[in-house]
């Protein structure tokens, strides 16, 4: 394969993501060099802030990648709308700096620029599933900044030359996830009613019955990866499950699985604004060009978080999460 004796770098690698990359690559049969970086410290990881250009420039001279994916990037979208500057010039200067120290150094590396579904927004449910052509319509200033980022891919690519190919990435959850977001936190807060011996768990929640297109973040890593290898530069990729589900529904299957009844109290303090009913992509483009195919059911998904949460007490991150705006 292609990967052979190649150098690859990682961004944002001390994050959810990036665990899962490093444990991906370790699992490859071909010999190949990793290097992840972060702005915080972790197990295997150099620390590097992007926000520091003559330090990045010259890890990537060092290293002088053969590909790099970019995960480095506030992923939250709540806290996006608590930093709105923040997360927009996060988000956009790390990458520019990334492409720049690429651009000088080794202008033919190829990059994976890993961004989100949130792009697609508000556009209207009756054209789901979302497709790479649907129009664009970003609601929150999370998405506003990947929707820069897209941009910045195809001005570097057109002007520069640079080999880059993006992501769309749906939502996705697993062993590590922060505590911050959805899945993992209703996991988390059933298992420690099913310790406190109750029969019933109450939760408190935002709005449960929004739609999201829920994967494993290992399929999403081996997605990622077949990218690099077959994803043809200067396009974005869907990165999804193709099928929709509550957030209800989830709490639902959790709870069945901890054989827990549970009741679902809103919480007006945890609404966000401009919450987008429906979230359900298609990834059609990326199964015919890559050929990959989604292998981990959610339930299973379910299944592994409950039991490490269950397993491992407030242990549920198996990776070192990072504070926000390093997370992968």
């Amino acid at each position: 394969m292609i990967f052979s004796d190649k150098r690859f770098l990682i961004t944002g690698a001390g994050g959810f993501v990036g665990g899962h990359l490093l444990n991906l690559f370790d699992s490859l049969k071909e010999s190949v060099t990793v290097l992840g970086i972060d702005r915080f410290a972790a197990p295997r990881i150099e620390v590097v802030d992007l926000m520091d250009q003559d330090l990045l420039d010259r890890v990537v001279a060092d290293f002088r990648p053969d590909f790099v994916i970019h995960l480095a990037a506030g992923s939250s979208v709540a806290e996006s709308w608590q930093a709105p500057a923040a997360y927009f010039l996060n988000n956009t200067s790390v990458f520019l700096n990334l492409l720049d120290a690429v651009r000088t150094s080794v202008p033919r590396c190829r990059i994976l620029s890993v961004g989100s579904a949130e792009v697609y927004g508000g556009t209207a449910a009756a054209i789901l599933p979302f497709r790479e052509e649907t129009p664009l319509e970003p609601q929150n200033p999370y998405a506003v900044g990947r929707l820069a980022q897209e941009q910045l891919a195809k001005v570097y690519r057109d002007g520069f030359g640079l080999d880059i190919v993006s992501t769309r990435s749906f939502n996705h959850t697993g062993l590590g996830q922060s505590l911050r977001f959805a899945v993992p936190s209703f996991v988390r807060q059933l298992v420690d009613a099913k310790r406190r011996g109750e029969k019933r768990a109450v939760l408190r929640t935002g709005n449960v019955d929004v739609v999201r297109d829920l994967s494993d973040v290992r399929d999403v890593t081996a997605a990622y990866l077949l990218l690099l290898e077959k994803g043809r530069s200067g396009e974005v990729y869907n990165v999804c499950s193709g099928k929709g589900r509550t957030l209800r529904s989830v709490i639902e299957t959790a709870a069945q699985l901890l054989e827990l009844d549970v009741d679902i109290v809103l919480d007006e303090g945890l609404l966000r604004p401009n919450d987008v009913p429906a979230f359900i992509g298609s990834n059609d483009k990326l199964v015919r060009e890559t050929a990959w195919q989604p292998t981990i059911a959610f339930e299973t998904t379910l299944r592994d978080m409950t039991a490490c949460y269950t397993a491992n007490g407030d242990n549920l991150a198996v990776f070192s999460s990072p504070p926000p705006l390093g997370e992968g």
